[in-house]
C-alpha cells in the first residue's frame, strides 16, 4: 500500500505521525505503512510463550533521513501489569527473524516507549517492521478478547447461520472480521463485548442457549463448541470463530432470539443476547454495510485520519512552545517542566539528546491525543507552568529585574495567554483554532 503524505499527516492505523520539518528532503519520498495481523509469532522461551499483542506494523522506505523521531502508536490487547507481563518492542531483521529493541518497562536513549491501557506510543528513529510481543510471567496474565456475533440466511431460505468471533481486542483485528462479514452479507446482531482471557491454560467454551422450542431447530452436536487454550492465546494469525446452524420449522417464523455464552473454563464469562428478525436479515443483504460499518467506525480506538483531519497543534503555537521551552534558564532546561506537566517525564535522557526536546515531546503528546484532540489539557499545562514561573518571578522581584525567558511564559491572563494557547476552548479543534500572532 503506497500513498504520498504531507509532512504533518497521520498514517493510517497503528498511527504514525510525521511532524513538521521532519524530513530532510521531503520531495524524495513516498511514505509507506503496512499492517499485518496474520503474522505467526509464538516463540517458546525458558519461562513460557511469547505472543503477538497487536498487528505487525511496517513503515518506510528504508534510509529516510529524519531530523527527529517518528511518533507511532500501536494498539495492543494486553491488560498490562508488570507483575504478569513482560512486554517488548521487537523489530524484524533478515530472514524474518526478530530482534528485541527494548522492554517497555526499560528506559532507552535509542527509542521511547509509553504504554497505556490499549495502546503503545513510540518514538522511533529507524524505519522497519515493528511489533509488540508479550511474555506472560504468571497465569494471572490477561489478554482481552473482543466477542461479536453475526447472522445471515443460508442457501435454503429456511436455514439461518450464527457466527461467533473471538479475536484480539485491537481495531485492526475487528476490522478484519467486519470486512469478511460484509462480503458474505452478515449482520452484526449485538454490540461486541470484551472478555478477559487469562493465561491459565484453560480452554474457551462457546454455547448457544434459550433457542425457542417448536419454532427453531439447531443442528445436533453444535450447541457447545470449544477452543483449546493455545488456539485462543495465539489467535493472531486468523480470526477465531465458530458457527451455529439453525432451521426454522415454518416460513411464517420471522423472529429469532437466543443467548450466546462465551466462557473460559475457571475464568470469565460473557453473554451475547441475540434478538433479530429473519425478514430484516434478507433486507439487510441489500444494505449490508450499514450495520457493520457503524461498529467498525465507532469501535476503533485508534484513529486513521490523515491530512487536514488529523489532530495536530497549530504550527505557529507549536513553534512558539518549542522556542520557549528549549531555552535554558537559571533552573535548567524548561522542556523538563513541559514534559513533567504533560506527564511525559519518564526517560528524560531520551529527550535530552534531541536537537529540540520540546518538539519531540509535543510529537509524542499529539500521537497520544489523536483520539480526543484535547488541546485544553495542553493549554492547562502551559497555564500552570506560567503560574509557577510568575510565583518564582515575584519571589525574585526585589533582587533582580524580570528575565526575558519568564516573559515568554506569561501568566495565563487573557491579555497574555501562555504561548498563545489561551485562545483555545473545549469546542475548538486544531484546525479551527486561529494561529497565534505575536
Amino acid at each position: 500500500m503506497a500513498r504520498r503524505y504531507n509532512l504533518t499527516d497521520t498514517l493510517p492505523e497503528a498511527e504514525t505521525f510525521l511532524p513538521c520539518s521532519k524530513i530532510i528532503n521531503p520531495s524524495a519520498y513516498i511514505f509507506r505503512i503496512n499492517r499485518c495481523q496474520c503474522v505467526c509469532f509464538s516463540v517458546q522461551t525458558e519461562e513460557g510463550f511469547e505472543i503477538l499483542l497487536g498487528p505487525e506494523v511496517t513503515y518506510g522506505p528504508p534510509g529516510i533521513d529524519l531530523s527527529r523521531p517518528v511518533a507511532m502508536t500501536i494498539a495492543h490487547c494486553a491488560e498490562v501489569d508488570a507483575d504478569n507481563w513482560n512486554v517488548q518492542l521487537k523489530r524484524k531483521i533478515q530472514d524474518n527473524k526478530w530482534e528485541e529493541v527494548m522492554s517497555v518497562e526499560d528506559e532507552s536513549t535509542s527509542c521511547y516507549c509509553l504504554m497505556d491501557s490499549s495502546s503503545c506510543h513510540l518514538l522511533l528513529d529507524q524505519p522497519g517492521s515493528y511489533a509488540l510481543v508479550g511474555e506472560p510471567l504468571t497465569q494471572a496474565a490477561v489478554k482481552r478478547l473482543k466477542l461479536a456475533v453475526f447472522g445471515s440466511m443460508g442457501p435454503n431460505p429456511m436455514d439461518y447461520s450464527l457466527r461467533v468471533y473471538c479475536v484480539d481486542d485491537t481495531p485492526h483485528a475487528f476490522q478484519g472480521v467486519v470486512a469478511t462479514e460484509t462480503c458474505r452479507g452478515g449482520q452484526l446482531l449485538e454490540e461486541p463485548k470484551i472478555l478477559p482471557f487469562r493465561g491459565n491454560t484453560f480452554s474457551l467454551q462457546v454455547s448457544i442457549q434459550d433457542v425457542p422450542q417448536f419454532l427453531w431447530n439447531i443442528k445436533p452436536f453444535t450447541t457447545c463448541q470449544e477452543f483449546s487454550f493455545s488456539q485462543v492465546w495465539c489467535s493472531n494469525q486468523q480470526p477465531l470463530h465458530c458457527a451455529f446452524s439453525l432451521e426454522r420449522y415454518s416460513p411464517t417464523t420471522t423472529q429469532f432470539s437466543c443467548k450466546i455464552s462465551v466462557k473460559q473454563v475457571k475464568g470469565h464469562e460473557q453473554i451475547l443476547q441475540v434478538y433479530t428478525s429473519v425478514a430484516e436479515v434478507s433486507l439487510a443483504l441489500r444494505s449490508k454495510k450499514e450495520s457493520v460499518l457503524f461498529f467498525m467506525q465507532t469501535d476503533c480506538t485508534v484513529t486513521s485520519q490523515t491530512g487536514p483531519k488529523a489532530f495536530k497543534i497549530p504550527l505557529s503555537i507549536h513553534q512558539r512552545i518549542c522556542a520557549t521551552f528549549d531555552t535554558a534558564n537559571t533552573k535548567g532546561k524548561d522542556w523538563q517542566i513541559l514534559a513533567q506537566k504533560l506527564h511525559l517525564d519518564r526517560n528524560l535522557l531520551y529527550f535530552a539528546k534531541q536537537q529540540s526536546p520540546s518538539a519531540v515531546i509535543l510529537s509524542l503528546w499529539e500521537a497520544q491525543h489523536q483520539d480526543t484532540g484535547d488541546l485544553d489539557s495542553l493549554a492547562s499545562a502551559l497555564e500552570e507552568i506560567g503560574k509557577i514561573q510568575s510565583k518564582s518571578t515575584v519571589a525574585k522581584s526585589h533582587e533582580e529585574p524580570e528575565s526575558d525567558s519568564v516573559h515568554h511564559f506569561g501568566t495565563g491572563s487573557p491579555d497574555n495567554p501562555v504561548c498563545g494557547m489561551g485562545e483555545l476552548t473545549n469546542h475548538e479543534t486544531a484546525n479551527s483554532v486561529p494561529e497565534y500572532t505575536s
